[in-house]
């Protein structure tokens, strides 16, 4: 498990190690949506972050040991667990929802009480398809609520969605990479944009993931963020595809193996 306690326990160890740990936003539920920073507050920044779905918890933890080992020039600012409502509700099930009528509406969004597979967060909205990038358009995409997929009422309606994509304005990163489960590939571009090839070459190099195009895409955050800014947002899913969600805990030191250099690549190559 990777818990918002093991998550602001790590996150206490970086700010002893004199990271700066600030808070982005606060999810549905009031849970704040925590941010880890390190490097110079000048020049180029990138941004990563992951658990934007609630089952791909193992990437928040992912996140923080990526930030541990950076090394890079660049400032790396870091939101592991963008989704910690939905998180929680994956791992520690309906206990984690103290309202009960909360807890009445997400059951019977569910159908169930085993959330194990919930990517959306504590509304039933799935955060990466709620970005103004052909919102709605995706090829899974559904209007109503549900446990994954569904777009929400409208644009960054979601205080998640929306916390991140005022973030990135803010620190107007230079590349993004928002970290899925799972796969071991890597998607980039949008609407037949692909801003900088070169930064998809060294991420399947250092990798060793191929790199596809999003066809069927929409609404997600590395969609909008080429949209909207022109410039080179990853999303890469890490782990096997025959392993539960729920199992991929055990893949972590492979994912850092493959994944271990992949920030200090993209800094040198934001400092060319």
């Amino acid at each position: 498990m990777y818990t918002v306690y093991d998550l602001d326990r790590d996150l206490e160890t970086l700010k002893g190690q004199g990271a700066k740990v600030f808070t982005v936003g606060y999810s549905e539920l009031g849970r704040p949506i925590k941010g880890v920073f390190k490097g110079a507050t000048y020049g180029p920044q990138l941004l990563v972050q992951g658990c934007i779905h609630a089952r791909e918890w193992v990437t928040a933890q992912l996140c923080v040991l990526l930030f541990e080992r950076y090394l890079g020039k660049c400032g790396l600012w870091c939101v592991p667990m963008v989704n910690p409502d939905g998180a929680m509700l994956v791992q520690k099930g309906l206990d984690s929802v103290e309202n009960a009528e909360r807890r009445d509406f997400l059951y019977g969004i569910n159908g169930g009480s085993d959330f194990s597979l919930w990517k959306a967060n504590a509304r039933a909205v799935d955060l990466n398809v709620n970005f103004p990038a052909l919102w709605g358009t995706g090829r899974n995409n559904v209007d109503h609520p549900a446990p994954a997929d569904y777009i929400g009422p409208y644009p960054l309606s979601e205080s998640e969605s929306r916390s991140l994509a005022q973030f990135t304005d803010k620190i107007n990163p230079i590349y993004t990479v928002s970290y899925h489960a799972r796969g071991r590939v890597i998607y980039y571009g949008f609407d037949g944009m692909n801003p900088d090839p070169d930064v998809v070459g060294i991420a399947s190099s250092v990798t060793g993931y191929p790199a596809y195009t999003s066809h069927g895409s929409a609404g997600g955050y590395k969609d909008w963020f080429v949209l909207t800014k022109g410039r080179a947002g990853l999303t890469i899913e890490v782990g096997s595809d025959s392993t539960p969600y729920g199992e991929l805990q055990k893949q972590l030191p492979s994912m850092l193996k493959e994944n271990g250099g992949l920030l200090d690549a993209l800094s040198r190559k934001a400092g060319e």
